[in-house]
């Protein structure tokens, strides 16, 4: 099984599996995945055309990101920096099923309330411009670094920041990564590994428990570290006979707020693709670092539905590349078993291969 690793240049094309550092994305032109090339120079310090960032500034903002999973919210809150950025005295509320969460985040938050209903973060302001964050909108960004060299901006969090920073028509500070953290005091402890195994969807397709078992076996195998595991697990999840002899401790479906000392105190956190593996990479402890994350992809694009940070990496199926390359997402009559199902399983990739870059990434 073949496997290419980022170097300073991603080459653009489709293996069995794809182990992505994280961070900056720089390809040759000719290799560019499939986007919208931003209608200015970002790199050469060019901004967009005026917008409404005047009758932002005048009236506030309300920015709602929907009836959505936690992914979404902590992905799209880059649209929270880059509307912040352009009313950065203003008071900030928050209205939506995670209060508890945003009462952590770095960018205050005055206030939350508790409520069934979508995510909404506003100003406290009579008549505010309302902005509707919705991931499916945003393209990849391209924008020309040199003659044949393109910067992709793929992650979610950018999409939401450079659309933002165009429908304001001013130039926005943040050249990556523009997603507010969620700090803690927690120190990392040497060995500690956090197992995010909450399957996404479609389940089946996702790392099982015992695949989970097998990264671990092979981690420890190496020696060299006191090693200590937690495993975030499904409610009704039992722990299979595979972790046994190994230093293991299960939290079933922890809150998210639960979760932000946990992962601060990891050097490393393995993860399917869902809203805690996300909030694993935006952790910060006090002197701003944080664990390294590994992604597991399986039928979404590890390039979009990413933070961007450069300690958050991704491995991914081939299904998931293609949806990267073509920059689309994949409708569940898409993902047929017959046709996409081999391709979009994560049980095929061996665990000595996750293990490996997660070595390479944590303990290199």
């Amino acid at each position: 099984m073949s496997v290419t690793v980022q170097q300073d240049l991603i080459q653009w094309h489709v293996e069995d599996v794809r182990c992505h550092p994280g961070g900056r994305m720089l390809v040759p032109i000719e290799q560019a995945p499939f986007g919208r090339v931003l209608p200015y120079r970002r790199s050469a310090g060019e901004g967009p055309p005026p917008g409404c960032a005047s009758l932002v500034r005048n009236r506030g903002w309300i920015a709602d990101l929907g009836q959505r999973g936690l992914s979404e919210l902590l992905l799209g809150l880059s649209a929270m920096t880059a509307l912040r950025e352009t009313t950065p005295n203003a008071p900030l509320h928050y209205s939506g099923p995670e209060a508890q969460l945003m009462q952590r985040c770095s960018v205050p938050v005055e206030s939350s309330t508790q409520t069934w209903g979508p995510h909404v973060i506003r100003t406290s302001t009579r008549s505010p411009v309302r902005f509707r964050i919705d991931p499916e909108e945003p393209p990849a960004w391209l924008d020309r670094v040199e003659e044949h060299l393109v910067d992709v901006h793929a992650s979610l969090p950018m999409r939401h920041y450079l659309a933002l920073e165009q429908s304001l028509g001013v130039r926005l500070a943040a050249d990556a990564a523009p997603v507010p953290r969620f700090p803690s005091q927690q120190l990392a402890q040497p060995g500690h590994v956090v197992l995010v195994t909450v399957p996404g969807w479609p389940r089946h397709l996702d790392f099982q428990l015992t695949e989970f078992a097998a990264v671990a076996t092979e981690l420890a195998a190496r020696g060299g570290a006191p090693w200590r595991f937690t495993v975030i697990a499904a409610r009704n999840a039992a722990l299979p006979t595979m972790f046994d002899g190994l230093p293991v401790e299960v939290w079933h479906e922890p809150g998210a707020a639960n979760c932000i000392d946990l992962f601060a105190s990891a050097e490393l956190v393995l993860g399917t693709d869902t809203g805690l593996t996300q909030l694993a990479a935006l952790t910060s402890r006090a002197d701003g670092s944080g664990p390294q994350v590994i992604g597991l992809y399986s039928r979404h694009a590890h390039t979009k539905w990413i933070t961007g940070l450069p300690h958050h990496h991704a491995v991914a199926t081939r299904f998931a590349q293609m949806l990267a390359l073509a920059d689309r997402n994949a409708e569940p009559a898409e993902l047929t078993n017959a046709t996409w199902g081999t391709a979009a399983d994560m049980k095929g990739v061996p665990a000595t291969l996750v293990a490996e870059f997660a070595a390479a990434q944590s303990f290199g």
